[in-house]
């Protein structure tokens, strides 16, 4: 894109977002679908003082056997990554008996700082205009602050000190290093990371420093997040490239792109940002004060752990994901990858893990069944059987594929689940 289209079209989203701007919040507060307004059934509160909205979904026939699942989104989004599809994992997993918890982590939603930030911030995300204080948290502050008060919230709320965690992208990248520094990994019985390992394989990735670094600088100034949501109603050429770190639009419906950019997108977070970039720059995720190389840390990590790889992620590679899954020191670990290479009907992008209109079909059930074999069940731990490395064949027949738009997810009965 030359420099002129590019200001054109900077300019352009920028007479948009000032003139639907205003509101945007209040927006999203009103949206049709339950699932895609900001989690706000109940608040966890962390020790640094934030307040974070969470979604409960209680299932229609809960499974007393089984554990809370706790559904965490990646940076730059919030908590309805899980629920803008029509047929998404929360009503698979509340179809099977478990109780599930989806947060909207700092700098999301309608998660904010406790006090006169707080609201003062509330007021500025009705528009295009930055947080105050938005620079300044950390992907260790949601590790060190966040993560813990999410699972308080959900003990005093369900009596249960031990949860199941399921992260996609950093929602799983922090666990990591939360099950290596707490003091209680006994908290977390179970992790599926999705598209979420903690080592980059090609680094030095300039493309992505480079990235890193103009995002933050725009940050200072706009919402970049608030800022994209007309995108919810066109898309200028140019803007292929990046969508495809995100998805790939030949596997996701064109109404879960619209509902990504109008109900999921957030700003990115300067401070969280920067602590990426040593993590582009040396393929290893450090510390927000560099000191602490939580790679180095793996090996701690004992949990039961299934990571879940698309084989055309094109943020986080198969070999990246190798690198993390083999310096785990769990006994009980498994590594699934997606793709056509492995039978399935499409090769899965970083974020159709979770978005693609066949993950109802190829994905979901095989999370749900490693998580099924691993709980306690009503009269203790059942015996957990070695895990296949491949998941379950749900290959279309040969007049089947991906160019006849089969879409099999809307073959997947809607289960009955409750909305608190």
């Amino acid at each position: 894109m030359r420099d002129g289209s590019r200001l054109r079209l900077l300019l352009a989203l920028g007479a948009i977002a000032l003139a639907v701007g205003p509101g945007c919040a209040s927006m999203r507060c009103r949206a049709p679908d339950p699932f895609h307004r900001p989690c706000a059934d109940g608040f966890a509160y962390t020790k640094d003082g934030w307040r974070l909205g969470i979604r409960r979904i209680r299932p229609a026939r809960p499974d007393p056997g089984k554990l809370p699942v706790v559904l965490c989104h990646g940076l730059g989004l919030n908590g309805t990554f899980w629920t803008i599809t029509d047929h998404h994992l929360p009503s698979q997993l509340a179809a099977r008996g478990y109780e599930v918890f989806i947060p909207d982590l700092r700098g999301s939603g309608l998660s904010q700082r406790v006090g006169p930030i707080g609201r003062v911030n509330a007021l500025l995300r009705e528009t295009p205009l930055p947080e105050v204080g938005e620079g300044r948290w950390t992907i260790d502050d949601q590790i060190y602050y966040d993560v813990p008060a999410i699972l308080d919230h959900i003990k005093r709320e369900t009596g249960h000190d031990r949860v199941n965690w399921v992260g996609h992208s950093l929602g799983g990248m922090l666990m990591f290093a939360h099950l290596e520094t707490t003091p209680r990994p006994d908290r977390i019985a179970n992790l599926v990371a999705m598209g979420a390992p903690i080592t980059m394989a090609n680094a030095p990735d300039r493309d992505m420093l480079r990235a890193n670094r103009a995002i933050r600088m725009m940050l200072r100034f706009i919402a970049t997040g608030r800022m994209a949501r007309p995108l919810m109603y066109f898309r200028p050429s140019g803007l292929e490239r990046v969508d495809g770190f995100y998805f790939s639009s030949q596997n996701v419906d064109r109404k879960t792109i619209d509902r990504f950019y109008a109900y999921t997108l957030e700003n990115l977070g300067r401070g969280a940002l920067k602590q990426f970039e040593p993590f582009f720059e040396f393929g290893h995720l450090l510390s927000a004060d560099g000191h602490y190389d939580y790679v180095l840390g793996l090996h701690r990590v004992k949990t039961p752990t299934l990571m879940v790889a698309g084989e055309a992620d094109a943020m986080y590679s198969i070999a990246s994901t190798l690198q993390t899954f083999n310096a785990l020191g769990s006994p009980d670990k498994t590594l699934l990858r997606f793709g056509k290479q492995h039978g399935q009907i499409a090769d899965y992008g970083h974020c159709d893990l979770v978005w693609s209109r066949y993950a109802p079909v190829e994905i979901f059930p095989v999370v749900a069944d490693w998580l099924d074999r691993r709980q306690p069940g009503v009269t203790g731990i059942w015996p957990v059987q070695p895990s296949p490395q491949r998941p379950l064949d749900v290959s279309p027949s040969p007049q089947q594929g991906i160019e006849t738009d089969l879409r099999p997810a809307l073959e997947v009965p809607t289960p009955q689940v409750q909305v608190r």
